[in-house]
């Protein structure tokens, strides 16, 4: 049974007791568990969960399709979407069909993505970047976030836009379960996360990737 790349990042997270949001995994050449995705709720994020993405030699972070606000009665419809891959997505070598992840979709605040490492410098602090809204254009480069490093627990730099998005508690909050979920995966990681509230909720997670 193949789950992809993005399934097994959300397996991991569960099973490190991390907070994820109710998800089913739809392998390649399967057909979803109606009865499993019933008990999610609605709204449904489609996500695409190929073989190799996600991985630790690449990612193709953001070359496959996403679906947000996805219903039971449209979900079929969803899920084919997803499962077309594009021609970027063919550019990272991907073939055939993707498995495919359906989950809850958090009616998120505040979102973005943080590093458990510096990317670029391999500085030893957690990078973050956050932005209000769904995460959608943090993840894209479609807006320029906020941004802050948190080492040992504090935050020792900021980047604020005109509306900051977290408090230095929230940030080290992010902080503290990026460094749980760099330990379970025993590799530098990149997470996506976001804001329901005040309630924090881990959405993705892949080892960084070097060029």
């Amino acid at each position: 049974m193949v789950i992809g790349g993005k399934a097994e990042g959300l397996v991991r997270l569960r099973e490190l007791q991390l907070p994820v949001p109710p998800f089913v995994a739809v392998p390649v050449g399967e057909e979803v568990d109606e009865a499993a995705v019933a008990a999610l709720g609605e709204p449904l994020a489609v996500r695409s969960s190929a073989v190799g993405e996600d991985g630790a030699h690449q990612s193709a972070a953001g070359q496959f399709e996403t679906v947000l606000g996805v219903t039971r009665a449209t979900l079929a419809d969803a899920i084919a979407q997803v499962r077309s891959a594009t021609e970027r997505a063919r550019a990272y070598g991907a073939e055939g069909e993707v498995a495919v992840v359906v989950q809850h979709q958090i009616p998120a605040t505040r979102a973005g993505i943080a590093f458990s490492r510096d990317p670029v410098t391999g500085a030893d602090e957690v990078l973050i970047e956050c932005a209000l809204g769904g995460g959608e254009a943090v993840v894209s480069g479609a807006v320029t976030p906020d941004r802050y490093r948190v080492l040992d627990g504090k935050v020792r730099a900021r980047a604020v836009g005109t509306v900051r998005t977290l408090r230095d508690d929230e940030a080290a909050d992010v902080a503290k379960l990026v460094r749980r979920a760099e330990a379970g995966f025993e590799c530098p990681v990149d997470v996506e996360f976001c804001f329901e509230g005040r309630a924090l909720w881990l959405l993705q997670c892949r080892p960084i990737t070097t060029p």
